[in-house]
C-alpha cells in the first residue's frame, strides 16, 4: 500500500503564520504519520514541502483500508488540537500480487497515489481518494484532451455561452457571464469541469481565457454594429495568470482590436488564485485603470482570510453556489444557521460597499431569500441556463 499525505492548503498557512511555525507543523504531521505506520512493516519519506510518502507492506486490502479509516479518526482529532488547525489529505493506491506494473513500480504507484489525491482537491469535505480502474479511464481521458486540445483551439470547437445576471430589485438583467464549452467531435459536447481542471493543471487555460476574450469581444462589437442591445459580460482570469504586467499587456493587446467600451467588460478574479495578495491588489488596479471592473469569483469557497477584501479593490462580491446548495432541502428553502450566515456576509459586503452576486439559484425560495437580504444580484437556473448568443440576444430584448 503506497499513500501519499500532505496538508490541506498548506501555502497558505506558509503565508500567514510564518516558515517556521510551516516547518513545526511538517515536523508534528511526520510524527503523526510515523506513530500512524509503527506497528507495520513500513517505510516513510518525505518528498518536498509538506508531502511524504508511506509504503506499507499488507496482507489484505479490506483490513489496511479499515485501520487507515480508523486512523483517519485519530488524526482528525489531533489536528484540530495542533495549534494551527491543518486538513491532512491522502491518496493511495495498492501493489497486488498480480499487478501488470511493469518498469519502474515505486514511480507508477506514487504517480497513481498522486493522481488518486488530486481528485480532492477542491472537496473540503474528501480526506482521501483510491486509485481505481475508473480513474485509469480518467487518465486516458485526460491524456486524449490534452493531445487534441490545440488542435481544438484552432479548428474553433470551443465556443461561449452567456447566462444572465438579474436585478433582485426588478427581475431585469443587468449582465451576464461569459462561460466556454467544448464541442469536440470525438467527445460529444464538454462542459467546463470535463477540462478545465485539466487545463489549469497543464497551463492551456490561459490560451483559453484569451480566446474567449477574443469571442466576447467580437460578440459584443457586432452587436453594437447592429443597434442590438447589450449588457456588461464579465469574462474569467484562471488562477494560473500570476504576472500582472502579462495579463494586462496581453489582455489589453486583445481589447484594444475592438471598438467596445471598458464598462461592457468585467473581469473575475478567484479568491483561490495562485496569485498572492500583493499580485491581485496590482491586477485589480490595473484593471481599473483600464476602465474596467472587477469581481471575486467564488468568494467564500477558498482559504483566503476576509482582510484581503480591504486590502484588493474589487467592485463585486460573486458567492459560491455551493452557500446555497448545501443547505437548501428538497422544497427549496434554506435552513436557518445558513441563512444567518448568507445574511452576515451580505451585510460584511454592503458595509466594504462591494456590489453582490450569488450563482447557483434555482428555488423561488432562494431567490426571495436574497431579495430579502438586499442581495444585488442573481445569477442560476431559476433565471436561466447559459444560453447560445442568438438566444442570449433575445433574452436582453425580453428583460431589459
Amino acid at each position: 500500500m503506497l499513500i501519499e499525505a500532505d496538508i490541506r492548503g498548506f501555502k497558505f498557512i506558509n503565508q500567514n503564520y510564518g516558515e517556521e511555525a510551516a516547518d513545526n507543523l511538517i515536523l508534528y504531521y511526520s510524527k503523526m504519520l510515523t506513530k500512524t505506520i509503527s506497528g507495520f512493516h513500513a517505510i516513510i519519506g518525505r518528498g518536498f514541502a509538506d508531502r511524504f510518502y508511506l509504503f506499507i507492506k499488507i496482507t489484505s486490502v479490506h483490513k489496511a483500508m479499515n485501520y487507515f479509516k480508523q486512523e483517519m479518526e485519530v488524526f482528525a482529532q489531533e489536528s484540530k488540537s495542533y495549534e494551527i488547525p491543518f486538513f491532512p489529505k491522502f491518496g493511495i493506491s495498492f501493489l497486488m500480487p498480480d499487478s501488470d506494473i511493469t518498469g519502474n513500480k515505486i514511480q507508477s504507484l506514487i504517480g497513481q497515489a498522486s493522481f488518486a489525491k488530486s481528485t480532492i482537491k477542491d472537496n473540503m469535505l474528501t480526506q482521501y481518494s483510491v486509485y481505481n480502474s475508473k480513474l485509469l479511464e480518467k487518465i486516458n481521458e485526460e491524456r486524449f484532451i490534452e493531445s487534441h486540445m490545440q488542435q481544438a483551439l484552432d479548428d474553433k470547437e470551443f465556443f461561449v455561452m452567456y447566462q444572465p445576471k438579474i436585478s433582485l430589485t426588478d427581475d431585469k438583467i443587468v449582465g451576464a457571464e461569459a462561460l466556454v464549452r467544448w464541442n469536440s467531435p470525438k467527445l460529444g459536447l464538454m462542459t467546463p469541469e470535463n477540462f478545465i481542471p485539466l487545463f489549469e493543471k497543464n497551463g492551456f487555460i490561459t490560451k483559453l481565457d484569451y480566446y474567449v476574450y477574443e469571442e466576447v469581444f467580437r460578440f459584443i462589437q457586432a452587436s453594437l454594429a447592429k443597434n442590438i442591445p447589450v449588457v456588461p459580460i464579465s469574462v474569467n482570469m484562471s488562477r494560473n495568470h500570476n504576472k500582472p504586467d502579462k495579463f494586462i499587456h496581453d489582455f489589453m493587446e486583445i481589447f484594444n482590436r475592438f471598438s467596445i467600451p471598458a464598462n461592457l467588460i468585467q473581469i473575475e478574479i478567484l479568491e483561490r488564485s495562485v496569485m498572492d495578495n500583493d499580485n491581485l491588489q496590482d491586477i485589480t488596479a490595473k484593471l481599473h485603470k483600464e476602465g474596467f471592473t472587477v469581481a471575486m469569483d467564488d468568494f467564500g469557497s477558498g482559504e483566503s482570510s476576509l482582510n484581503m477584501l480591504t486590502k484588493i479593490p474589487v467592485d463585486v462580491l460573486k458567492f459560491d453556489r455551493e452557500f446555497l446548495n448545501s443547505s437548501t432541502d428538497d422544497e427549496g428553502r434554506i435552513d436557518k444557521k445558513s441563512e444567518s450566515f448568507i445574511r452576515i456576509l451580505i451585510e460584511l459586503s454592503k458595509n466594504l460597499e462591494k456590489q453582490t452576486v450569488f450563482e447557483g439559484v434555482e428555488t423561488q425560495a432562494q431567490r426571495d431569500f436574497l431579495r430579502s437580504i438586499n442581495c444585488d444580484q442573481a445569477q442560476g437556473f431559476f433565471y436561466s441556463k447559459p444560453l447560445s448568443e442568438q438566444d442570449f440576444v433575445q433574452f436582453i430584448k425580453l428583460h431589459s
